[in-house]
């Protein structure tokens, strides 16, 4: 008897163990700066920077973590994508000289945030994650129109959920990565007039 009653408790804790749970929402902080190879622009002049995020979810959204219920369990910005974006990007564009005050128009640079998805696998046991960003650079300088995709998309395989430290750093990695090619590129930096 005494086998039975430890035989089912086993079994119940099991059970429980393998129905998993919902993860809870995570928040992180995405960099609001980053380092972008130095220039000049060839004419002192300032920049407007729009970003426009057509995702079409919640400004904050980053994803979801998976699990049983994922759409219980996002991982979210602790500022509005848009906002975060709108800083890297203006921050990027005084690295390279832009700023001064001028007479000559400033250029004006469109990021549009085509997607920006974090997602882990659903069920019991997440042990998969994959982060998927694509961004479309617009810089307009008087009649000049100038247009270009910059995407990352990342998998990793893991023991478990991952906790908010590594999530917060990995996202910051993946999106610093698409930053230094985006501003790497020789036809963007053409584009903005760069020496």
């Amino acid at each position: 008897m005494r086998k039975l009653v430890i035989a089912s408790l086993l079994t119940g804790t099991m059970a429980a163990g393998l129905s998993g749970c919902v993860l809870a929402p995570q928040t992180i902080a995405l960099n609001e700066s980053v380092s972008v190879p130095g220039g000049m622009p060839a004419i002192q002049r300032d920049a407007l920077v729009r970003v426009v995020d057509e995702r079409g979810q919640g400004a904050d959204v980053l994803g979801h973590r998976g699990g049983r219920a994922p759409e219980n369990s996002p991982l979210l910005s602790d500022k509005p994508l848009t906002d975060v974006l709108t800083a890297r990007m203006q921050d990027s564009l005084k690295t390279l000289g832009f700023g001064a005050a001028s007479p000559v128009d400033p250029v004006r640079v469109q990021l549009t945030v085509e997607e920006f998805s974090y997602q882990c696998n659903e069920g019991a046991i997440v042990n998969e994650c994959g982060m998927k960003m694509r961004f479309m650079v617009t810089v307009m300088d008087n009649e000049k129109t100038f247009t270009k995709p910059y995407s990352a998309s990342a998998t990793r395989s893991l023991a478990a959920s991952p906790a908010m430290e590594y999530n917060q750093k990995w996202v910051n990695e993946v999106l610093d990565n698409v930053w230094e090619r985006m501003f790497s590129d020789g036809e963007l930096r053409q584009a903005l007039n760069i020496r």
